[in-house]
Formats: C-alpha cells, structure tokens, sequence
C-alpha cells in the first residue's frame, strides 16, 4: 500500500491553511492506496464519508474525528510514533551480530548441500537467510573458501559484475567452473533457469525427507464432505478451473481417471485457500504405509502444478534406489514442455498441469504412473 497525505491539496479554510505548515509530518499520513483517486481534493466532510469504509482501521480514525487541521495532526503523529516505538523496539545490545552470525551460519550449510548441476540466485539465498541480497553478496566476498560461493548468481543467471575468487586455491573461468558443476547456459550466455534452485528449495535441502511424509499423508485424505456440501475434490476442481482453461481441467479430471481406474487412489488436502490432489497409493490413514509421486495443485494466478515428490520417493522402498528415481525423472522429462534437471532429485520440482492438454503428454504421463505403480507392487513381490 502507499502513502498520501490527508489535506487537500487546495485549502478551503484558516484551518486548513494552518495546516501546511504539517504537510510532511507522519500526522498526515494514510496507507490506503485504493481509493487515493477518489479522495482527491475534496472536502474533509467527503473524504470522511469516504474513510468510512475503509478496512484499515487508522484510516477508520481519521473518520472518526471531527475536523482535522494542525492540533489533530499532531496528534496523531504522537499516537502514531509511540505505536510505532511499541511495535519495532529498538535491537537489543549485541543480539543483531548473534543473529547475523547464525544466518551466515545457516548459508554455509546450505551452500555446502547445493546439489550438482543446480545454481541459486543472491535473491533466494537472501529470501531463504531472511536477509538481503547486497548483503549475501558481501559475506560471500568477505569468506573465503565458502562452498559453491561461485553457484550463486543474479537472477538473470549471470556472474556478477562484481564477483571475485576468495581463495587462491579457486581461480580460473567461473563459467568453466559452471559448466564443470553441471550447469547448461542459454543462447544469451544465462545459467538454464531450469536448474536454478529457489528459496523454497533451499529450505528442502536441509529438510529430510521423512520431516514431509507424515504432513503429506496427513493432508492426502479420501474425498469428504465440506463446508456447504463441497466435497474436497469439487473444492479442488473449482479453484483449479478458476485459473486454468476448461480443457486443462478436463485433462486433470481424465489423468485422475485413469490413475483411480488402475488400483490407485486421490487424497485431497485440506486446505481452504488453495486444495490440491495426491495420486496416492497403499492404504488410505496407514502412516507409513502409502506413497504417491505427484501432488497437483490449483494455481495462484500463474496456472496449475504438478509436483514431483522426489524427496518424498527418496525414504520410500523402492525408490530409496536413486535409479529408479533417476528413471523417473527421464519418463517425466519425455513430456514436450518438461525439463527438470538432475540436480533436484533431491527436491520437488514441478511442471505447469496445461501441459497435459496435449494427447501426447496426456499418455505419456500416464505410462509412466502405470511404470510408477508397477515398482510399487513389485517391491510386495521382493
């Protein structure tokens, strides 16, 4: 939200003339940008009727209040510093450097855990540390010997203007080194974003992968009845065709289908804001005892995913054997349009769910949960 000053810009009155002389105090300030147009210029009893209904509560004051000239700005430029004051106090001595070093700290350990042929950005390591990234940037160029320090780039997957080896011992063409870690540039001469590792991801790495299994078994329940009658799935295909094309829901449905026709079944999680699928196997409310290799979700404005639960797979017989992982990642990557790079076999990469508008796609996903289903039974077998 923005700023904008509560007088009008043209004064109408000694009380309002009195008051430019408290143009820039916090007193006169709001945060509402929405309806900024509307209050304009017009008269303080307008812009009253107007901050009525506001859903910001400071604004719902201004309201309130019966006249607003030097005195009331004043005043409320009090209230607001010492809410303020009470809000963000003031660091404590030597508890800002304790929590700088324990951040660093935790950027050396995932640093040392990037996997081969990914890269991270100053934004995501900065996104991740809940620091900034002029600030990650600088502790890299300060230590030296730091791990993959050289993985992370600008988020145009580029070196740095300003990037230097910190260590004798690691000198010679970054890009050389990129390319030797696994990394694929593009035409334009940028790391493949492909293989780019995000904030998310990083807080994956040093997450094991058994922390995730009871929350997704948790979430991944048989349909139920809702709020209102709605059932987990009609919750889940509604959010889902309000940001995908009715084709791509239809293909959801019939990928669901068949995944249900073959032994399988679909838990959906519980989520009021955003639901999602699992194509689950094994037995339903059974910790432990089930395992499923994508999860779809409904998109935010950006379209549908399907994740691919590879460190999920990786506690889970018989995908412990990163073979049959790596297989995994082949067929999917058969998919016109999917393109996920070894290097997150230990993570959860996903592929936009219009893909599977596509017959092609459509049966090729399905061959490989067929392929998926039958290295779960066999393990029963073995």
């Amino acid at each position: 939200m923005s700023r904008e000053g509560r007088s009008p810009t043209t004064h109408q009155g000694p009380s309002d003339a009195s008051a430019l002389r408290h143009r820039s105090r916090p007193g006169r300030r709001r945060t509402l940008k929405a309806v900024n147009s509307e209050l304009s210029n017009h008269p303080f009893e307008r812009k009253q009727d107007l901050l009525k209904s506001s859903h910001l509560e400071m604004n719902r004051r201004i309201a309130a209040t019966e006249r607003w000239g030097a005195q009331e700005i004043l005043a409320r430029a009090d209230d607001l510093a010492e809410r303020a004051i009470m809000l963000w106090p003031a660091p404590l001595h030597g508890i800002g450097r304790a929590e700088r070093n324990r951040d660093w700290q935790l950027a050396h350990q995932v640093l040392a855990a990037l996997p081969h042929g990914t890269w991270t950005s100053y934004g995501d390591l900065a996104a991740f540390l809940g620091s900034g990234a002029q600030a990650v940037g600088n502790h890299l160029a300060d230590t030296p010997g730091e791990a993959n320090a050289y993985r992370v780039l600008t988020s145009q997957g580029k070196v740095s203007d300003g990037f230097r080896w910190t260590s004798p011992d690691d000198e010679g063409d970054v890009r050389a080194r990129l390319t030797a870690a696994g990394i694929r540039f593009t035409v334009n001469g940028a790391a493949d974003p492909a293989q780019r590792v995000t904030a998310d991801d990083l807080a994956l790495l040093l997450t094991g992968a058994g922390d995730t299994e009871a929350d997704g078994e948790d979430a991944a329940q048989r349909t139920a009845q809702g709020q209102g009658g709605e059932t987990r799935a009609d919750r889940f295909f509604r959010q889902l065709a309000a940001d995908d094309s009715p084709e791509t829901v239809a293909a959801v449905r019939s990928l669901l289908h068949r995944w249900e026709e073959g032994g399988g079944w679909v838990g959906h999680g519980a989520g009021q804001v955003t639901t999602s699928a699992f194509l689950m196997l094994g037995e339903a409310g059974a910790p432990g005892r089930g395992i499923w290799p994508l999860t779809l979700y409904p998109g935010s404005g950006c379209g549908g995913t399907a994740e691919v639960v590879f460190q999920h797979l990786a506690a889970r017989e018989p995908f412990t054997d990163r073979g049959l992982r790596a297989e995994l990642l082949q067929r999917l990557n058969e998919l016109k349009g999917v393109d996920i790079p070894e290097g997150k076999l230990a993570l959860r990469p996903s592929f936009r769910l219009f893909l599977l508008e596509e017959d092609h796609n459509r049966e090729l996903l399905a061959e490989t949960l067929t392929w998926f289903r039958h290295c779960w039974d066999a393990r029963e077998t073995a």
